[in-house]
């Protein structure tokens, strides 16, 4: 049974891991798409041994084995033994598959095979040239003559004889070695395996009361009996490149001293293997560094300095810079409505604390900020595994990876893009032949791509399939019950339809599709989000869903208006400007509706008064805001008082009350009132002409 710490050190491999695979999989599309170089390559060899290095202080024995058969593989192509064709490429980008899922299921204390590992495994070995693997071309010996052939035998029975090798190393941890998470119990626990006979501590440990995780002032002498090469043990110590330095010393290359004869006949094998490598056929060898050399540390690259925070301290300073927010509002409102009598000295304190808490709160916020590549990199594993249960042939390419989103948004992200890719992979894309008769390239094109569009963050997953076919999809939600045959809908209220629970076009169903769900959850999980999705198609050429999301789920930049008695928060990016009605010409439409003229183009006009039901206490609709949507253009906002700009900290109004279409939360203001935030494309829904039926399906 693990201790509390050990749990710990344990939960921090996983957390590693997580950013290890997320490196390895850039690394390896990298080289798949022909793009990569030497560096590249030796990055992904590294991500795998740091791996294989963390799950050896653990026991994850089979993890360790494949992580260990995986690095062979890269180890061949490193020393350009191994050609990274595009078909060995797809084995190592299945090989990262698998290896993610052994971490799962070290993480899970599940001991089930990983899917798919006696095949990858045999792929893997067939590369390495294991036994068992199919017979490959032999390359053509040089000749050799007998002397040359004697004196392989010779070194080959001292190779029988001597099997154990004296190997020191001086192993020096740097300055915050220890808060990084590492632990050299746990190192000398998996150094055993390499044949570790004893550890050394070297200089002296400070006093309790002044010893500190950023400072170590020891390091060990480590003492080995082994078999194993100097590049054995370079990969073994290569996972603590970012926090240590160490040296190598093989007893033999560095002792001057009159040498034992044990020692004479290690030297004699050592000359002895130089005769033998010169009667091999030549290899190319990456080079290596001498046992004289100067440690690694005059190699390692600098790493920027990261500290690990619970995401639980940072919700709670959040909150807490949030409550300094409304308090300085509230306090700013009071010395407002003090009027002149204010001394000058203590308005400008409060708008340099004004300014000093925007700051502060901003860069809580960016602390929270996270790139939506974590995210991203889990995708390519989920396109793989479904092409080869459809039997498609499928390229995903993603853009944007580095678009930054707050990480309890990213957190939600990775169910809904799953669901959406398995619907663009089943539903969307055609099979090889059908795309060959269509005239399209017989590999099929998902687009995964992240922006941010003002304080909102656009994601995007594009096909190149058939589109949706409405026809069908109608033809279902008339035999569900969903639509009448009365509801005269526009292509775009068709596509929706998909996004209802329930809904599916599959004829059967399978382990892929069929059972109606997917596309509703996705909806549900980017409405709880605070953001909204939709899609777009056309027929024969491709099916594109955005989901637009809120950069963060804590602040927001508003303008407050007023609508009758009531305050209501307008995001800022949505606002493009403000006009007075009084020279503006509005017209209304044979269905009621209302379009106003600004610049030779026509608006629709939408009252928030009408939408959300406000009393209007004879105050008049004279002001129009003009906000962008990102699927319904531009829109007039009737309202009837623009009070300012603030920044505003958001509740959840669903957490703390239920859903209200139509607004995304509340916020309190400096006066103590509570304001909604407006959802501006739910309020455009909400004054659709469609029955409230159709409305309440597709919004």
């Amino acid at each position: 049974m693990m201790d509390d710490d050990d749990e710990d050190f344990e939960e921090l491999f996983f957390t590693e891991c997580e950013e290890l695979l997320s490196d390895l999989q850039e690394h390896l599309d990298t080289l798949h798409a022909g793009e990569g170089d030497a560096e590249t390559l030796n990055a992904a060899f590294r991500a795998v041994h740091s791996v294989k290095g963390g799950a050896a202080a653990f026991g994850f024995d089979d993890l360790i084995s494949f992580a260990h058969k995986f690095e062979s593989v890269m180890d061949l192509a490193r020393s350009d033994k191994l050609e990274l064709t595009p078909d060995v490429c797809q084995i190592l980008l299945r090989s990262g598959d698998v290896m993610e899922s052994l971490i799962e299921k070290a993480r899970a204390r599940d001991t089930s095979p990983s899917k798919n590992m006696v095949k990858v495994l045999s792929d893997l070995a067939i590369l390495n040239g294991d036994e068992g693997a199919p017979e490959t071309p032999e390359l053509e010996e040089p000749e050799t003559t007998s002397e040359d052939h004697s004196e392989i035998l010779e070194a080959e029975s001292l190779e029988e004889e001597i099997t154990l090798k004296s190997v020191k190393v001086n192993f020096k941890p740097d300055p915050g070695f220890f808060r990084a998470g590492h632990d050299t119990l746990k190192l000398v626990q998996s150094a055993k395996s390499m044949g570790l006979l004893k550890a050394e501590l070297e200089g002296d440990i400070a006093p309790f009361a002044e010893f500190s995780l950023d400072d170590c002032t020891v390091s060990w002498l480590l003492h080995f009996e082994t078999v194993l090469e100097r590049d054995e043990f370079e990969k073994f110590f290569l996972v603590y490149e970012a926090a240590a330095t160490w040296e190598i010393l093989f007893e033999s290359e560095n002792e001057v001293e009159e040498a034992e004869p044990s020692v004479k006949k290690e030297q004699k094998a050592k000359e002895l293997e130089t005769v033998k490598q010169t009667a091999k056929p030549a290899e190319t060898e990456p080079p290596q560094k001498s046992a004289g050399s100067t440690p690694n540390a005059t190699k390692k690259p600098a790493v920027s300095k990261s500290l690990r925070v619970e995401l639980a301290r940072v919700d709670r300073l959040v909150n807490l810079v949030g409550e300094i927010v409304i308090t300085q509002a509230a306090l700013a409102q009071k010395l407002s409505e003090a009027g002149p009598s204010v001394d000058l000295e203590v308005e400008h304190s409060v708008e340099a604390m004004s300014r000093q808490t925007r700051d502060l709160q901003e860069s809580v916020m960016a602390i929270r900020a996270q790139p939506v590549k974590s995210v991203f990199s889990r995708m390519p594993r989920v396109v793989r595994d479904l092409a080869d249960k459809l039997g498609k042939d499928v390229q995903l390419e993603l853009s944007g990876e580095q678009t930054e989103v707050d990480t309890t948004v990213i957190e939600e992200l990775s169910e809904p893009l799953t669901h959406m890719l398995r619907n663009s992979m089943d539903h969307g894309l055609e099979s090889p032949d059908e795309r060959i008769d269509a005239g399209k390239p017989k590999t099929g094109t998902i687009t995964l791509a992240a922006e941010h569009r003002g304080e909102r963050v656009i994601i995007t997953i594009s096909d190149d399939g058939r589109g949706i076919n409405r026809e069908v999809v109608l033809r279902k939600a008339i035999e569900k019950n969903l639509v009448s045959h009365e509801d005269n809908l526009s292509p775009d209220e068709i596509d929706q339809l998909i996004f209802h629970a329930g809904f599916s076009t599959a004829e059967n169903v399978s382990s892929v599709s069929g059972r109606g769900v997917g596309m509703d959850v996705v909806k549900r999980k980017i409405q709880e989000l605070g953001g909204r999705c939709w899609l777009k198609s056309e027929p024969g050429k491709g099916c594109k869903f955005t989901i637009a999301l809120p950069l963060t789920l804590a602040v927001l930049e508003g303008m407050t208006i007023g609508v009758g008695d009531e305050r209501y928060i307008l995001p800022l990016s949505n606002v493009v400007e403000a006009l007075r009605l009084e020279s503006i010409d509005v017209q209304e439409m044979p269905d009621k509706s209302k379009v106003l003229t600004r610049r030779g183009e026509y608006l629709p006009v939408l009252s928030i008064r009408n939408s959300l039901q406000v009393s209007s206490n004879d105050r008049k609709e004279d002001l129009a805001i003009i906000v962008d949507t990102e699927s319904d253009g531009h829109v007039a906002l009737l309202i009837d008082e623009l009070i300012g700009q603030r920044q505003v900290v958001l509740k959840s109004l669903e957490a703390n009350y239920h859903r209200v279409e139509g607004i995304s939360g509340a916020t309190i203001l400096g006066d103590g009132r509570v304001a909604l935030i407006l959802d501006v494309p739910n309020l455009i829904n909400l004054q659709s002409p469609n029955s409230t039926a159709t409305r309440e399906l597709l919004h």
